[in-house]
């Protein structure tokens, strides 16, 4: 059993949580000592430690602030040049299909992701990204 030296003990005095337990592990190996005495150890050294934590105050889900989706605006979709975008992500047949289908390339009204869409009227889109459901007649 060999003996820490004190700037070992020291550093270990100023970490805290899990930082701390992985270095006692680590040191416990090193220097073939058990977790005890390196904890008896630390409290044993005088100086200052880690500063103590004020704990955090519980969670209460009805105070939760919850961000809504803004309303969609009254003007229209903000259209988009539909060769900018990329929508190649999905090599399935089913989805080369639907990207046949789609001819123009909008901004979500509540997120501003880009979607591409087919021109039919109206169309239903709910947006992958908020899930904010809107019907397009322009």
């Amino acid at each position: 059993m060999s003996v820490i030296p004190e700037h070992e003990i020291n550093a270990l005095k100023a970490m805290e949580g899990y930082e701390q337990m992985l270095e006692i592990d680590r040191l416990s190996k090193a220097y073939q000592v058990d977790e005890a005495s390196i904890r008896a150890a630390i409290s044993s050294v005088p100086g200052q430690g880690p500063p103590p934590s004020t704990p955090a105050p519980p969670w209460v889900p009805s105070q939760k602030n919850q961000s809504q989706p803004s309303a969609p605006s009254k003007v229209g979709p903000t259209l988009l040049n539909r060769e900018q975008l990329r929508y190649e992500y999905d090599p399935s047949r089913e989805a080369a299909q639907r990207r046949e289908q789609i001819n123009q390339a909008i901004l979500c009204s509540a997120c501003g992701v880009a979607l591409g869409i087919p021109d039919v009227r109206p169309i239903k889109v709910t947006c992958p990204a908020c899930l904010f459901e809107t019907t397009y007649t322009e």
